[in-house]
């Protein structure tokens, strides 16, 4: 990657923002709702505001052509939007086309730059950047904050909880740009990384839930029992009620020595056990047991505000405000409990699934909801129901509109290495049936008519067997 080119783009992108706070005009701030985008909404909220600035922030599920039409009947001077964008040049172009438009984002762009010579592109993927694992949403927002004032390194840990909430460090570390954004906040003593069990639940739930719960990956027989969970523990040594916080070192040692052996002898493949223990990331900025204090935890904290349209809430706990972290609490294990219910679905009801050449399509309707999708869909990869090198996607019905059908796909480096886009073949899809999609390679997301499942069956499959052939999509030459 061509780090000092992307550092320039951030740079243009930071004096933009900084004329017009100059010029007084109120910066238009538009971030995705995920906890990617939450923590980049609120690191150029804190941005502007450091410099004297006035901002307005919305939280959205996506860039759709009723959103840009509201925005722009705002007639604002200066919009930026951060970990969304880059898939809507065009419209955005069309829509916003007098203004002043910042775009900090990751996601593959739909062309390398834009026409209009007031909207500027800042990503790191037409520099040589992986946009799965070398720059976040919240990484990319965090370089536009830093360029705007070194101050603002200080953000260093919120932006590691954007990499973390987006999966940046799957394989069990960090890569590329993160490396920088880690140092920043070493040198300020705002962060430390440790090598660890990362398993969710290191501050907030006693060891037997940490494994009774644990989805990425699953231990079989124990993931989704408690009562075994804990005859485990005892069976080890360890009181179950225990924080993982509270042992001691020798004692997490002897806690992932012994899940190691546990899970070579139930056969789990060597990629699972290698990212068991690896990069966790903790703030001594709050307390041990606070689960703000690790990254993991942090940005499901987040998650779940932007899952259930609370997103503004999760960007008042990244500045700081205590009274919004004590009702996103609450909400905290309402989201839990919901996924432990769609992963209770998903295994008793996967022979529902449709398996083709290429890909499993599970239709939950009502019975998972919408802002769960992907979260299940990696639930039935780490479950073993599925074929690791066939992607999986998960279908809900819209909890906004009644005709529609969202869906998320997720699946493996092993099918990535076959030549899988998830992406690419979603977006293609998307435009013959009349909806949005797109996404990462990884990792992607679509919406599109409720009656039209069948001929997505049909056409995902179609769209995925094309890149194996090393063809490119119909609509696209």
């Amino acid at each position: 990657m061509d780090k000092g080119a992307f550092l320039e783009r951030a740079r243009e992108g930071a004096e933009l923002i900084k004329m017009h706070i100059e010029l007084g005009h109120t910066i238009r701030l538009i971030s995705h709702r995920d906890a990617d985008g939450i923590t980049a909404g609120a690191i150029l909220a804190k941005a502007v505001a450091r410099e004297g600035g006035a901002f307005q922030l919305s939280i959205v599920k996506q860039v759709s052509e009723d959103l840009l039409k509201k925005l722009a009947g705002e007639n604002r001077e200066i919009y930026v939007f951060s970990d969304l964008g880059s898939g809507s040049m065009e419209l955005i172009e069309k829509y916003l086309g007098d203004a002043t438009v910042v775009v900090a984002d990751h996601h593959p762009p739909e062309k390398e730059s834009f026409s209009n010579d007031s909207h500027l592109l800042v990503n790191p993927v037409p520099f040589g950047a992986n946009s799965v694992r070398d720059l976040s949403g919240s990484g990319v927002a965090y370089f536009v904050a830093r360029e705007m004032n070194d101050a603002n390194r200080d953000m260093a840990y919120i932006a590691i909880v954007g990499a973390v909430g987006d999966m940046q460090e799957i394989d069990g570390q960090f890569h590329g740009m993160n490396l920088e954004i880690l140092e920043d906040g070493k040198k300020l003593g705002i962060l430390e990384v440790r090598k660890e069990l990362r398993l969710f639940g290191r501050e907030s739930r006693p060891l037997y839930q940490m494994l009774a719960y644990s989805t990425n990956p699953e231990i079989p027989e124990i993931t989704g029992d408690e009562r075994k969970a804990i005859e485990w523990l005892r069976s080890q040594g360890f009181d179950p009620e225990m924080r993982y916080w509270q042992l001691r070192e020798e004692e997490k040692r002897k806690l992932h020595d012994a899940l190691v052996l546990y899970l070579i002898k139930h056969g789990a493949p060597k990629e699972t056990i290698d990212r068991l223990i690896g990069d966790v990331v903790i703030s001594p900025l709050y307390p041990e047991g606070d689960p703000r204090h690790e990254a993991r935890e942090f940005s499901t904290l987040l998650n779940a505000t932007g899952r259930l349209n609370e997103g503004t809430l999760g960007v008042a706990i990244c500045l700081g405000d205590e009274d919004a972290y004590k009702r996103a609490v609450k909400m905290l294990e309402d989201y839990k409990r919901e996924q432990i219910e769609a992963r209770k679905f998903i295994i008793q009801n996967w022979s529902m699934v449709n398996e083709s050449d290429h890909a499993y399509v599970f239709y939950a309707g009502k019975n998972i909801r919408d802002t769960l999708v992907g979260i299940a869909a990696n639930m039935a990869i780490n479950a073993g129901l599925a074929d690791p090198e066939k992607p999986v996607v998960v279908l809900a019905d819209s909890d906004e509109d009644e005709n529609l059908v969202k869906g998320s796909a997720r699946t493996t480096e092993k099918a990535l290495a076959k030549g899988y886009h998830l992406g690419e073949a979603l977006r293609e899809v998307a435009e013959k049936l009349g909806g949005e999609g797109g996404g990462h390679a990884i990792a992607a997301g679509i919406r599109f008519p409720k009656g039209k499942i069948d001929e997505f069956i049909r056409l995902f499959n179609e769209a995925l067997a094309r890149q194996l052939r090393g063809e490119q999509g119909e609509d696209q030459g």
